[in-house]
């Protein structure tokens, strides 16, 4: 499985506007990929820093799976000037995207 991350950075004076992004731009977000191999997008808010008390680097990090490399760059490429253009209607920073292989999930049973 492949997970593309975009991580949006809590720079001085950037602004993320949640209501945008957790509604419109999901929205645009999945109607574009789930025909290119979408498996299941995650969005995490930053609400904390270690050290406890430090600021938050990022305001969100949006994470996106695929099947494979394959299915992400086909996905990117038809996809990629749309989901671009969109941002700046709710993040007026530079984002980060990174790409990684998910090599291992541990899911916690509670025992």
């Amino acid at each position: 499985m492949i997970r593309l991350s975009v991580l949006y950075p809590a720079t001085p004076n950037s602004k993320l506007d949640w209501d945008y992004y957790l509604g419109l731009h999901l929205v645009l977000a999945e109607k574009l990929l789930r025909p290119h191999g979408l498996i299941k997008i995650e969005v995490d808010r930053g609400v904390g820093a270690f050290p406890p008390g430090e600021a938050v680097p990022f305001h969100a990090v949006g994470h996106l799976l695929f099947p494979s490399q394959e299915a992400l760059e086909a996905a990117m490429a038809a996809t990629a000037p749309a989901l671009i253009e969109d941002q700046m209607k709710y993040y007026d920073g530079q984002s980060v995207v990174q790409v990684n292989s998910v090599e291992r999930v541990i899911i916690a049973n509670g025992s």
